[in-house]
């Protein structure tokens, strides 16, 4: 009996001893979750470093992770270029890191991280990848150590496309500061501590990355496409001229053949309507191109439009259009010259010259104003009147009157026997321009009001 006591005993002990460990292990699996489950909530919670925590060296205690990633990127952009023979250079640079996803997680690490919960500090390193700023940079840096005066700088081959030309590219001595720049950038990726770069300008030669042989089939392609210029019909009935250059920003090369881009399109469009819209433009004369007053042509060019009408006459080789808040004229390049210099009138129609007259101009102190202008109206029988430069006044009886610049404007003038030459040196009109009756008569007979007339020397 007292054997079975015993057994019994040792039993009931055993099975105590059981449900004692069972809950021991209860209570330490109770405290891990507990423990995790504050842990993990800390983590996702977290927004901010806590106290003592470093980031490539860098304190960002307190800080949300755009503001930390502010501060690294500031303090990883301070660098010192040495160079041999000159006094070390301290510069700012302008790289940008990828780094804000991996600060993000350095907050939530730091939330639970045991030593940070002591009070102890602690410091992680995390990857400087580039993520920009080469260029920016590299400006920098060819500011702070410039070439030296007389350098040969490297040129990139490439197409005159006006002139149809590979200009040929050029071997220079110049230091390509993009590859300093990258080379930095790919130091500082591989150690944080790095802040100090010395030039060797031996071996960062800018070389050309275009050179005329590359560009033989492109060549080819341009004289078959773009050897031609593209013209576009204008309010002022003188075609607009897109010259070559600017045409093989809308017909691009490939191999397999041209390429149309509305971005060109839209470029070669924007350009246009900045010329039309300002105080001068330039056109395109019997004399040549001039760039004049612009007073009667400041138009509001529709960018879209015009850019449709430039891509589809690239396309189809047809004359395109200047889409304006006016109605586009026919294009037949209806306008008059007048040439103060040679001292005419030229009314050309149709691209060609339909009338040709002599004329006197203004005289000194009474130039004929160059520029842009219209033919504001047409009136027979007109008395002209002013006042003569010794105060006195005049009237000049006209029967053609075609003012196109205020006062100013083309009549006949019965007065004088002889235009053109030198009188309007010693013997000039007040500013209008003068003409033999018989061909003042003529002219009126053929321009309609608003002919946009160019004055020019």
């Amino acid at each position: 009996m007292r054997n079975k006591n015993v057994v019994q005993n040792l039993a009931d002990k055993k099975v105590g001893t059981g449900k004692r460990a069972k809950i021991i292990i209860a209570i330490i699996a109770l405290i891990f979750i507990c423990v995790g489950a504050f842990g993990g909530y800390r983590y996702s919670n977290a927004t901010t470093f806590p106290k003592g925590v470093k980031i490539d060296g860098v304190d960002v205690s307190g800080l949300k992770t755009e503001d930390a990633v502010k501060k690294i990127t500031d303090a990883n952009n301070s660098f010192t270029i040495e160079e041999e023979g000159q006094e070390p250079k301290k510069i700012n640079t302008s790289f940008t890191y990828d780094i804000k996803s991996a600060v993000r997680a350095k907050i939530g690490i730091s939330s639970v991280d045991p030593r940070v919960l002591i009070g102890k500090g602690v410091s992680y390193n995390i990857s400087l990848k580039n993520a920009g700023g080469i260029k920016e940079s590299a400006k920098t840096i060819g500011d702070a150590v410039p070439d030296a005066q007389g350098v040969k700088y490297t040129e990139d081959a490439y197409i005159d496309y006006n002139n149809m030309k590979i200009v040929p590219e050029v071997q220079g001595d110049s230091v390509d500061f993009t590859k300093v720049a990258k080379d930095i950038a790919e130091k500082k990726a591989s150690d944080y501590k790095f802040n100090k770069y010395k030039i060797d300008r031996k071996k960062l030669i800018s070389e050309p990355k275009v050179t005329a042989e590359s560009l033989k089939d492109e060549f080819e392609f341009a004289k078959k496409y773009i050897s031609k210029p593209l013209y576009l019909n204008t309010v002022t009935g003188t075609p607009y001229e897109v010259d070559q250059n600017s045409l093989a920003k809308v017909i691009l090369y490939t191999k397999e053949g041209p390429k149309y881009s509305k971005k060109g399109a839209k470029e070669v469009a924007k350009g246009i309507a900045e010329k039309y819209s300002g105080n001068t433009l330039t056109v395109k004369t019997l004399a040549g191109d001039k760039t004049l007053y612009n007073s009667a042509l400041k138009l509001s060019v529709d960018v879209d439009k015009t850019a449709d009408s430039i891509l589809d006459s690239a396309k189809n080789g047809k004359t395109g259009t200047i889409v304006t808040d006016r109605a586009a004229s026919s294009g037949d390049g209806s306008h008059l010259e007048i040439n103060l210099a040679a001292q005419n009138v030229k009314y050309i129609k149709n691209g060609n010259v339909v009338f040709t007259s002599s004329v006197v101009s203004g005289g000194p102190g009474h130039r004929t104003r160059t520029g842009i202008f219209k033919i504001n109206g047409k009136m027979r029988n007109v008395t002209l009147k002013g006042r003569n430069d010794d105060g006195s006044d005049y009237e000049s009886p006209v029967s053609y009157w075609m003012p196109f610049d205020g006062g100013n404007g083309l009549h006949d003038a019965t007065w004088r026997g002889a235009f053109g030459g030198g009188i309007y040196v010693s013997n000039g009109s007040h500013g209008c321009v003068n003409m033999p009756p018989s061909m003042a008569a003529q002219l009126f007979g053929i321009i309609p009001a608003g002919t946009i007339v160019y004055v020019y020397n």
